[in-house]
């Protein structure tokens, strides 16, 4: 499920855009509507080597990772054994329209450690899917250290990808689409397709770091 506040806030305004017209527009995205999440939110485009970078990236997201994240490859500082899922990941909520949540373990320049969550939503670029997509990363908790000493590596701990459903509207997202209640239910969906060794269901889907089904 979501742990942080930001994450749900992010969710609920592109709930909100969704329910009117299916994934929205990057134009319809209004930096004032989430001003008080800008500091840890993103945009990411998709370059001409099919390469996922980051075109902006808030002030607190560049601050815990010690420089600015504009142009960087957002794959850059996982895991090498997990570049592949995240690249999955994204292509899945870009090209399929899904959400994805994830988890991650983030190690600093000094060797620290701190729990990372990040929420990847599509967005269209002129009519366009797999171009654009915006998000936001925060940190489980805020460390003294944070900010001062750089996060440098990733590696992936949980994840969920989610099948919009229009119908439905997402509402009260937080609790009904993250919250996992009743994973023998979720289990029992039927799939929906299948992403590599990711499987996407219809509502829902939770695996740990090593891709097993929870």
């Amino acid at each position: 499920m979501m742990k942080q506040t930001q994450t749900a806030k992010l969710l609920d305004y592109w709930n909100e855009l969704y329910s009117a017209a299916g994934v929205p527009e990057r134009s319809q995205i209004e930096p004032m509507a989430i001003r008080g999440i800008l500091g840890d939110t993103f945009i990411l485009e998709r370059d001409a080597d099919d390469n996922i970078q980051y075109r902006l990236a808030g002030t607190r997201l560049c601050a815990i990772f010690g420089k600015e994240l504009k142009g960087e490859h957002f794959a850059l500082p996982w895991h090498a054994e997990g570049r592949d899922s995240i690249a999955e990941i994204i292509n899945a909520a870009t090209k399929d329209a899904t959400i994805a949540l994830f988890g991650s373990v983030a190690t600093s320049q000094t060797g620290r450690e701190i729990s990372l969550e990040t929420l990847i939503l599509p967005l269209l670029q002129n009519g366009r899917k797999s171009v654009r997509m915006m998000g936001i990363t925060t940190p489980i908790s805020r460390p003294y250290w944070l900010g001062m000493d750089p996060i440098v590596g990733q590696r992936l701990k949980t994840l969920r990808i989610i099948q919009p459903d229009k119908q439905s509207r997402l509402m009260n997202s937080r609790f009904s689409v993250f919250n996992n209640q009743n994973p023998v239910a979720i289990q029992n969906r039927p799939v929906v397709k299948k992403v590599k060794h990711l499987t996407v269901l219809d509502g829902g889907l939770s695996i740990d770091g090593n891709n097993q089904q929870i």
